[in-house]
């Protein structure tokens, strides 16, 4: 590993006209170790475009490794909302920088205050139409096959992503109202799951947050007892949810042909249990 020392020092000579001291400068930034990414924040104003670029598929390969090393802090955590909170915010800063600004727990206090001001005594219907209606976060359904669509903190910065995702912020939001959301894997989509006037509903998020009564439901899957069954009463447990949003992310990259990323969501998934 590369001393702290010498960032100085190779940052100088990243962009040097010798292609030799180039070479040598890049593996010893290759073997600086995953804090490359934060150490380099005191180096911000001389980073220009160039030096950026070269960077960059260091700063990628040092992502995959800051998350091999700290996904499982998620399990750790105690309550299933926290689980899965702490989930989402591994995969933002692994998408959009481990020194990215924004922290996820602010955006989300900052959704709970604002409902607050605006329904003071609202219901988890009136959350619902507050995120999905009033604030306009939608479902992707241009670009459905973008990985950052399975980020939260893109998702309610650019009021759009996949179903899992607009119910997870619908769920961590809620908690903070002191409301009961829970997720629920419908066959072939993702919705979330309240319980108004002693009836099961369903909100469907990626439309909207469209409401489906729990009549509806029993119709909609009358061929399916034990489905229907499962939806009403069952429960959906944070690592389903997680499993789930890995998923989504190989599928994404699939898409988007890259490899690299691909492969490290197959292999966290495979020790995700």
């Amino acid at each position: 590993m590369t001393p702290k020392n010498d960032l100085p020092f190779l940052v100088d000579l990243m962009d040097d006209e010798t292609i030799e001291v180039r070479e040598e400068v890049l593996k010893g930034l290759t073997g600086y170790g995953i804090s490359l990414e934060e150490d380099l924040l005191e180096f911000t104003d001389v980073l220009n475009g160039e030096r950026l670029e070269l960077l960059k598929p260091i700063l990628q390969e040092n992502r995959r490794n800051w998350l091999r090393t700290n996904w499982i802090m998620w399990s750790k955590e105690n309550s299933e909302l926290d689980k899965l909170e702490k989930a989402c915010e591994l995969i933002a800063k692994f998408q959009l920088g481990i020194t990215y600004p924004k922290k996820l727990s602010v955006l989300l206090n900052e959704l709970a205050l604002s409902f607050r001001n605006f329904y003071p005594f609202g219901t988890e219907v009136d959350l619902s139409y507050f995120l999905f209606q009033q604030l306009g976060i939608s479902g992707d359904k241009q670009d459905y096959y973008n990985p950052l669509n399975s980020n939260i903190i893109y998702s309610i910065e650019n009021k759009k992503g996949l179903p899992i995702t607009l119910c997870i912020i619908y769920m961590l939001v809620g908690a903070r109202l002191g409301f009961s959301i829970e997720g629920c894997s419908f066959p072939g989509h993702f919705m979330a799951k309240i319980n108004a006037d002693e009836e099961q509903i369903l909100i469907d998020c990626f439309n909207g947050g469209k409401i489906i009564y729990e009549t509806e439901i029993k119709e909609m899957l009358k061929d399916s007892f034990d489905n229907m069954q499962t939806i009403l009463t069952g429960k959906t447990l944070s690592v389903d949810i997680i499993r789930r949003m890995l998923g989504n992310l190989i599928n994404a990259y699939k898409e988007k042909g890259n490899q690299p990323d691909r492969y490290l969501f197959y292999e966290i998934l495979a020790y995700t249990k």
